[in-house]
Formats: structure tokens, C-alpha cells, sequence
């Protein structure tokens, strides 16, 4: 289901985004139609994925991305089920499934992954930069941590089981980043979809105790950031933020070590500025890494 914002005054460019998305997702990312993607991307266009080492750039190196994606997951498909076309800016939100049954081995951070038979149901954003004739840059960020969970490569059941029991204690430590503001939290109907909680947290007091619970970890937060776009429905952020891991991150024991993140939150408004939902992405697989190396 898409959901699209519409506006009585969209600009042209704004009308001819919408386009390329629908090409972007439905024909060459849901259908692996190569042949489509020279008419949507600009020749100097880059994918960026923090969990791949290497920016994929220009038409071949999507292409080596889209081949690579269907090579290892024959079956793959984004439901992108929220999606906001701006006159320099696509942002989509998505629910990714796929089955580890392909003949091409799957790139992750610790080397490539041969088939096994499994499937996976993710959560992801993409940040599209485009300028109504083309594509320019694509800033995606997936839940890669879950991958490797559901293809049964490593087992993170403790660290989600931890996360979940973080909704109930009411964890009050100092939230040391509050983003997204409590303050404009809508009290009883917003929640938040966030890749360590499996199921969202609903309310202003599960959100509280998470963010509260999250931020315990770290001291000498330097966070900034890096990209933003308002509008009356959405406030979306791109964000990075440096620490040190002081304390338990949830499951995964402190390792006192000086750690780099980066993530994407989504805020969709109600009419009054308060926050209906908040849609968190951050690199769950990278960070855990700095921590356990």
C-alpha cells in the first residue's frame, strides 16, 4: 500500500519523482528490469548501503547491485508502504522479504554468504535524492542486523528479547539525544518502529523507557544532524552521532570502547505538529561490531 503525500499545488518535478519511484521500485527493484534503469538514473548516480564496504556508482554499479540482490534472493520484494515524493527528495519506507536461495553468494560485512534456505522480513528507508528527469543518489539503510538474524547466520534473540523488556521496566535515565522530542509525542497513539524492538512500542511511557534504556549506554554523545526535510506531514532526518560505550547495550556487555553511528528517523505528523509515528533505521550490524571487536 503506498501512501503518497498529495498536495492541491505539487510542482512539476514533484509529479515527474513520483514517477521515477514507481519505475525505481516496482520495475527494477521488485522486478530486476535492468533495462529500465538508464532511463531513471543519472550517469554519476551512487547507491550507498552502510553494511556494503563500497558505494555502488553510475548505471553499472546498480545494476551489479540489483543482479547481486535477485542473485542471492531470487524472490525478493519491497512492500513500500509509506512514500513522500518531494521537488528534490523521494523518501520511501519499506517492508523487505526475500528467501536465501540463489546461486550468487550474499554480500555481508564478514565476507560472502552462500545460500541457506532461509527467509527474512525486514524493515528499510530509502533516501532519494532526484531532480524530476532522473535519479541522482540513493542513501538506503536496511535492517541488516535482522537479516542475519533470520537467515540463522548468528543469533540475536537475547539482544531483542532485552530491547522488548525495555518497553516494561520504565527505564528513567537521562535521554542524552531526545529525537525523536518526547515532548511532541501525540500521548496514547504514537508508536515507534524501531529494528530492535520486533513488535513497536506504543505510548509516550514504552517509548520513554526505550530511548532511555538505549541512551544508558553511551557518554560523550556527540550526535548531529546531517540531513533533514520538514514538511506538514513529515519531519525526516538523516543523523550520526559519536561515544563511548560505557554501559550494557541492552544484551551486548559494555566495551568501553569509542564508537561511530549513523541512522535515518522518520516522524509522520498529525495536523496539530505532534507525532503520529516514528519510523527508526540505523546500522544495528556496524554498530554491534564496533562493540564486540
Amino acid at each position: 500500500m503506498f501512501i503518497k503525500n498529495t498536495t492541491k499545488n505539487e510542482s512539476l518535478n514533484t509529479k515527474k519523482n513520483k514517477k521515477l519511484s514507481e519505475i525505481y521500485y516496482e520495475k527494477v527493484m521488485n522486478n530486476a528490469d535492468i533495462n529500465s534503469i538508464p532511463s531513471i538514473l543519472n550517469d554519476e548516480f551512487t547507491f550507498t548501503i552502510p553494511t556494503h564496504p563500497e558505494v555502488f556508482k553510475g548505471i553499472k554499479g546498480f545494476e551489479e547491485e540489483v543482479t547481486g540482490l535477485h542473485g542471492a534472493f531470487p524472490d525478493v520484494h519491497l512492500d513500500v508502504h509509506h512514500k513522500w515524493c518531494f521537488e528534490d527528495l523521494i523518501i520511501g519506507l519499506w517492508k523487505g522479504t526475500g528467501t536465501h536461495t540463489g546461486d550468487k553468494p550474499l554480500s555481508t560485512p564478514n565476507g560472502p554468504l552462500p545460500a541457506t534456505g532461509n527467509s527474512f522480513l525486514i524493515q528499510g528507508v530509502s533516501w532519494i535524492k532526484a531532480d524530476g528527469e532522473l535519479l541522482r543518489e540513493n542513501l538506503a539503510n536496511e535492517d541488516t542486523l535482522k537479516i542475519i538474524h533470520d537467515l540463522k547466520v548468528r543469533d540475536f534473540s537475547d539482544l531483542y528479547k532485552n530491547a522488548a523488556a525495555s518497553l516494561v521496566y520504565g527505564f528513567q535515565f537521562p535521554i542524552k539525544a531526545e529525537f525523536p522530542s518526547i515532548s511532541q509525542l501525540s500521548k496514547s497513539s504514537t508508536y515507534l518502529d524501531h529494528p530492535l524492538l520486533l513488535s513497536p512500542a506504543i505510548g509516550t511511557a514504552q517509548i520513554s523507557s526505550f530511548f532511555s534504556k538505549y541512551w544508558s549506554s553511551f557518554e560523550n554523545v556527540k550526535f548531529e544532524i546531517t540531513q533533514a526535510k520538514r514538511s506538514n506531514s513529515i519531519n525526516a532526518y538523516r543523523w550520526e552521532f559519536t561515544a563511548n560505550h560505557i554501559n550494557p547495550f541492552f544484551s551486548i556487555p559494555a566495551s568501553n570502547k569509542k564508537i561511530s553511528h549513523q541512522g535515518v528517523t522518520i516522524c509522520i505528523l498529525n495536523g496539530d505538529g505532534t507525532i503520529s509515528s516514528s519510523y527508526i533505521n540505523e546500522n544495528l550490524i556496524v554498530l554491534i561490531g564496533q562493540m564486540t571487536s
